[in-house]
């Protein structure tokens, strides 16, 4: 007789890996929503919008920190581009 080694259940369902990463999704989301929606909203709801209101003016900061970093580098390869089409151009 064949030893069963597929790590599925016998009847067909979810991995336990699969439960469990399930089962913890839900317990998380549980959590949220009681933070949120339970005894002190309010209270953890400005702390929330604070936190994501810092949160998303990092990411600006950071995006705009690349881009200045970046903008030298696209001028050169802009240049290069344009003069060597200017190149090819003049030869016909």
């Amino acid at each position: 007789m064949k030893k069963n080694t597929n790590k599925k259940s016998a009847k067909g369902g979810m991995s336990g890996g699969k439960m469990l990463a399930v089962s913890a999704g839900v317990a998380a989301l549980g959590a949220g929503a009681y933070y949120l929606l339970g005894p002190k909203s309010k209270v953890h709801q400005k702390k929330a919008s604070a936190l994501v209101s810092k949160v998303k003016k990092d990411i600006v900061s950071e995006i705009k920190r690349d881009i200045k970093k970046a903008r030298p580098l696209v001028k050169k390869v802009i240049k290069k581009v344009t003069n060597t089409k200017k190149a090819k151009v003049s030869k016909k």
